[in-house]
């Protein structure tokens, strides 16, 4: 399986199995749209983790759970956004796009602020990549 794992790290089930697929899910509100999304990575073997604003200043890292990463000893003083986000980590190129797929086929609301964890990104913290995505999003938005 292509499993986007751009970290290079050994993260294969013993077995040779590719590791299951993590998302990170960011402010999303609506009840119904949430519990589709939610039914339908569950059923997709998709581990889903919730970040709230206290977890905002984490490295991307520590909140998929990576080795050698550490939480962010500062305490998140009030910096936030409303936006929806999420980021994916360890998705083959099929299970992102019938992710994507998914929400064309159920005439649900796309997410702007999407990202699939890179080395890069992997050491920001939430704030930083909310802030790089958006700069993104506005760009393609004026094209």
């Amino acid at each position: 399986m292509d499993t986007m794992n751009f970290l290079n790290l050994d993260t294969s089930i013993p077995g040779g199995y590719p590791p299951p697929p993590v998302i990170l899910l960011y402010n999303f509100q609506n009840e119904e749209r949430t519990h589709k999304i939610r039914r339908y990575l569950q059923k997709s073997g998709v581990d889903i983790r919730e970040v709230t604003p206290v977890d905002f200043l984490h490295p991307l890292g520590y909140l998929f759970g990576l080795p050698g990463f550490e939480p962010c000893p500062r305490f998140n003083m009030g910096e936030s956004f409303s936006d929806e986000m999420m980021v994916m980590k360890d998705f083959s190129s099929t299970q992102l796009n019938a992710f994507l797929q998914f929400f064309r086929d159920n005439g649900l609301e796309s997410v702007a602020l999407k990202s699939v964890l890179t080395p890069v990104t992997t050491h920001w913290n939430s704030l930083e990549l909310h802030k790089e995505l958006t700069a993104e999003h506005q760009a393609m938005k004026k094209d």
